[in-house]
C-alpha cells in the first residue's frame, strides 16, 4: 500500500429513517424510535396550531401594550383601577388569564383548541364592553384585540382534523 494514498473508508451500516412507527411498541426493543402521536379528530394541523399559538401570542401582547399605555397616559381601565388606588394584582392579570390558557391549548396540542379560543375573545370583548363607558379608545382596542382573537380561533376550525368514517366495502 502507497504511503501516500488517501486511506479507505470502513462500511458504514445503512441507517434506518425517523418516521411513523406502525407496529406497536415492543417494550424488550433496547433501541428507540421516535413515533408521532395519533392524530385525533379535535386537533389542529401542525401549520394551524403555529398560526393559532402565534396569533394568540400576539393578542397577548396587545393586551400587555393597553395596559402599559392606560398606566402611561393616567386613563385606567376598570381591571386596573386609578393610579391613586390600583386594583388588587389578581384582577389586573384578569384579561391574561384565558388568552395565557389558549397558549397552553396551543402548545399542547389540546382537541378543540379554536372553540375554546372563541370562548376567550368573547371573554375578552366583555372586559373591553366594560371600559367603554370609563376610557373609549383604550376599549376600542381592546375591543379589536378581542375581534383579531375571534377572527383567528374561527379561522383555525378551518385546520382541524375531522373525523372520518372508513370506506364502504366493495363486495
Amino acid at each position: 500500500m502507497d504511503p501516500g494514498a488517501p486511506a479507505q473508508a470502513e462500511p458504514v451500516e445503512p441507517v434506518e429513517p425517523l418516521g411513523y412507527d406502525d407496529e406497536p411498541e415492543d417494550p424488550d426493543k433496547s433501541d428507540t424510535q421516535w413515533v408521532e402521536a395519533p392524530r385525533r379528530a379535535g386537533q389542529l394541523t401542525p401549520v394551524w396550531r403555529l398560526v393559532f399559538g402565534v396569533g394568540w401570542a400576539a393578542v397577548i401582547v396587545g393586551l400587555v401594550a393597553v395596559w402599559e399605555s392606560s398606566r402611561v397616559i393616567g386613563l385606567s381601565t376598570w381591571w386596573l383601577g386609578a393610579d391613586a388606588e390600583p386594583c388588587n394584582l389578581l384582577l389586573n392579570l384578569l384579561p391574561f388569564y384565558a388568552p395565557l390558557l389558549v397558549m397552553y391549548a396551543a402548545i399542547s396540542n389540546w382537541r378543540f383548541a379554536p372553540y375554546f379560543g372563541v370562548a376567550t375573545a368573547a371573554i375578552g370583548a366583555a372586559i373591553g364592553a366594560g371600559d367603554l363607558g370609563r376610557v373609549r379608545w383604550i376599549a376600542v382596542v381592546e375591543l379589536v384585540l378581542a375581534g383579531a382573537a375571534l377572527c383567528i380561533s374561527v379561522a383555525s376550525l378551518a385546520g382541524m382534523y375531522r373525523l372520518v368514517a372508513p370506506p364502504d366495502p366493495v363486495s
